[in-house]
């Protein structure tokens, strides 16, 4: 044992213990994920809920991103954010989840690039022309800011530019960067989760046809199951409801089973109108704008909310055609704004609305408020700073197209039109008796903490007709539009049925903020060259220094050794 006590041998020991206790500690830490996130807003940290999604993965995920190719530089942005939140999920994801770039371009002939296009549409992913400038020479190009996952033999596609257009172009592209986590998680999950959520439609007696209906069925077909219902009494066996527009007036044991639904944890998103009004009634002379009795407005009431009997009239408005005379024997049609139509671009602080797209409304109503204990009301929709409120009944012709709107006519501000209603509600049968036929011992006159939407628009949710093939647009498409484009309709109702039935809080990610700090021109203009010396000069006179210093102080060292 005489070669343990060689030095040599001592420091091969211990290198040797090291080492194992190195691999022993990367062992033990293999399945842990260490990460600080130094940013001020946490830019790099992700949801809880997002990761306790990636890590229960059962299956590996692909993902497919069209943003590839030549794309300009706030596009390349987003394609970098889009890379680095994928890399995060993959690696939350304990390798689960794989990722490529596609550019959709990259197809060997024109006719084989457009069946690609085609193919990208379909699945729903539409594309965004890019206008560029090189050397005085422009040029536009279409690109395809989408994805599409894939999990189990499921795929969906998922948009990656959703910012509010009105906010311009490279706050939208920042907008949509906040958003990605969410957009793709959200997608993941619904994906993944093999038990989806239930969502009836309730369709009564008078209720929008389904033709009218088919664009929103389309879009929360994606991720709940989503079922007509014309029954209350079946409406205990769904996790929300959503009704669209409703004109019948429902009986006492209806309304009763509504109630009673919301007072046990059930999820009711309301559209409703404040008076009943159809563009489709409106002919030559015009129409009547008549109140609308229901019996949801005395549930509403009780609970915290009254849709009004009037609607409002907004600047920041649509348009509509109209004949404004005739040349020859053919009428000339123009397109005119139309107050009734009104393009809701103002949110609240809220995940539901956060970073929204414009939706558009028709005959929009206002909301007021009541007092209901324990009940907390946030507005998240509202009008623009130019508002008038008419109230019903009310005639409306399309004479009114061609009055001028006149700003100092529209007095009112920000309008709220939707309201989330969360706590613990109060029945309206709390002190009466319950309609015949319904168990009394059953009835709960206080909802367990719950939370429900109330909307004063019912065409909030409804798809316009094409009328030269009689289908019906996708949701929140304005055919009557100057330069046609999607609203955020679709996107609206989806963010609140998520918030209502993510108990996971998966939509909280949607709050997330990325702080943009731009240089103060003036500024720098002011100081340029001093901050090019502090940026060029100064570093490389620190080396120089450092240097000499290193240089003198060797210089020294060995100098005592020589003497």
């Amino acid at each position: 044992m005489e070669f343990l006590k060689h030095k040599s041998t001592e420091y091969t020991l211990k290198f040797l213990i090291i080492i194992t206790l190195v691999i022993l500690v990367n062992l033990a830490v293999r399945h842990q994920i260490f990460r600080y996130d130094m940013t001020e807003e946490k830019r790099y940290s992700m949801n809880d809920a997002t990761i306790s999604m990636l890590q229960n993965l059962k299956e590996p995920v692909y993902v497919e991103v069209y943003l590839a190719g030549d794309i300009n530089a706030e596009f390349t942005r987003l394609q970098t954010a889009v890379k680095q939140t994928l890399e995060q999920f993959k690696t939350y994801a304990y390798g689960n989840l794989q990722y490529s770039f596609v550019n959709p371009d990259e197809a060997s002939t024109a006719n084989s690039r457009n069946e690609f296009y085609r193919y990208l549409v379909d699945k729903g992913i539409q594309p965004t022309t890019v206008y560029d400038s090189e050397e005085g020479r422009k040029s536009q190009k279409l690109i395809f800011p989408g994805a599409e996952i894939t999990y189990g033999g499921r795929s969906l596609p998922v948009i990656l530019l959703n910012g509010n257009n009105a906010s311009g172009a490279g706050q939208a592209i920042t907008q949509s960067i906040e958003n990605l986590e969410f957009e793709l998680a959200s997608t993941i999950k619904s994906l993944s989760n093999s038990e989806r959520k239930s969502v009836a439609l309730y369709q009564g007696e008078g209720s929008p046809s389904m033709e009218v209906l088919n664009g929103l069925n389309e879009v929360v077909s994606t991720k709940y199951d989503f079922i007509p219902v014309g029954n209350t009494a079946r409406l205990s066996n769904f996790d929300a409801v959503i009704f669209v527009k409703p004109s019948e007036d429902f009986s006492n044991s209806e309304l009763y089973d509504i109630d009673q639904y919301i007072m046990n944890g059930g999820k009711g998103l309301f559209f409703m109108d404040g008076l009943m009004m159809d563009i489709d009634s409106i002919k030559d002379y015009g129409a009547m704008a008549l109140p609308i009795e229901t019996g949801l407005d005395d549930l509403l009431f009780k609970y915290g909310v009254r849709v009004n009997n009037d609607i409002l009239q907004d600047v920041n408005s649509g348009n509509f055609p109209i004949v404004t005379g005739n040349l020859g024997q053919d009428p000339q049609i123009q397109l005119l704004p139309w107050p009734y139509y009104i393009i809701l671009n103002k949110y609240a602080e809220h995940p539901i609305v956060r970073n929204l797209n414009a939706v558009y409304g028709k005959f929009v109503s206002s909301i007021d408020t009541v007092a209901s204990t324990g009940i907390q009301k946030t507005p998240l929709l509202f009008t623009s700073d130019y508002t008038r409120r008419l109230k019903g009944p009310l005639h409306i012709s399309f004479e009114n197209l061609k009055e001028d709107m006149k700003p100092e006519n529209f007095n009112l501000k920000n309008v709220p039109v939707a309201y989330l209603l969360e706590g613990e509600f109060t029945s309206a049968y709390q002190n009466r008796l319950p309609p015949e036929g319904k168990n009394e011992s059953a009835r709960k006159s206080i909802s367990v903490e719950n939370s429900i939407i109330v909307a004063s628009d019912g065409d909030l949710l409804l798809s316009e007709i094409n009328k030269q093939n009689g289908q019906a647009f996708p949701l929140g498409v304005d055919p009557y539009a100057k330069h046609p484009s999607n609203f955020a309709n679709d996107q609206l109702i989806l963010n609140m049925l998520n918030y209502l039935l993510d108990e996971d809080g998966l939509i909280i990610s949607r709050n997330k903020e990325l702080k943009i700090r731009p240089l103060d021109k003036v500024k720098v203009a002011e100081d340029k060259v001093w901050l090019q010396f502090i940026n060029v000069a100064l570093p490389i006179l620190l080396i120089v220094v450092f240097g000499v210093l290193r240089y003198y102080w060797r210089k020294r060292k060995y100098a005592k050794f020589n003497g």
